[in-house]
């Protein structure tokens, strides 16, 4: 696919490579990224992004089904508010689902500039607009910063939650 600029509000059939969206979100400068994983948070460098796994400096790949977000280290104080507990999808100790046949289908049909709330299989929930999407990712803005959520990791989609 073709990576071209997106215009405001173009249809989810027309988005953006899921390796586009990575670099956008976090690896040109190879700053330290904050991973939200099932096992908790790691901040890390992220080398190279492969089909499977993302390549993390001075560590063993880590597989893609165990991040459900990302977003650059410099964001953390500026995100803390927005990022909160939805605590009856956290005690459910829901992990990532390997097998694609096994994977609960979340319809996350959104198009550009669309506000959304997002609540994570590990509890987290977030709100913020659409900036960019790929099959696999979605770039959220928050303050006016990308946030980086796996499509793999949602448990509930809103869209237009305000």
């Amino acid at each position: 696919m073709k990576n071209t600029p997106m215009t405001e509000k173009q249809s989810i059939h027309n988005s953006y490579s899921e390796r586009y969206l990575l670099k956008r979100t976090f690896q040109t400068d190879r700053s330290l990224v904050r991973l939200m994983t099932y096992d908790g948070i790691r901040d890390e460098r992220i080398l190279n992004v492969t089909q499977y796994n993302l390549l993390i400096s001075g560590a063993s790949p880590l597989p893609k089904l165990e991040v459900l977000l990302a977003f650059s280290v410099e964001n953390v104080r500026r995100f803390s508010p927005y990022l909160q507990i939805h605590e009856d999808v956290k005690d459910l100790e829901l992990r990532a689902v390997k097998k694609i046949a096994e994977r609960r289908v979340v319809d996350t049909r959104v198009v550009v500039g669309d506000a959304v709330a997002i609540t994570l299989r590990n509890g987290i929930a977030v709100r913020g607009i659409c900036q960019a999407f790929s099959k696999y990712n979605m770039v959220l803005e928050i303050r006016g910063e990308p946030l980086l959520v796996y499509k793999h990791g949602i448990h509930i989609f809103e869209k237009n939650p305000y």
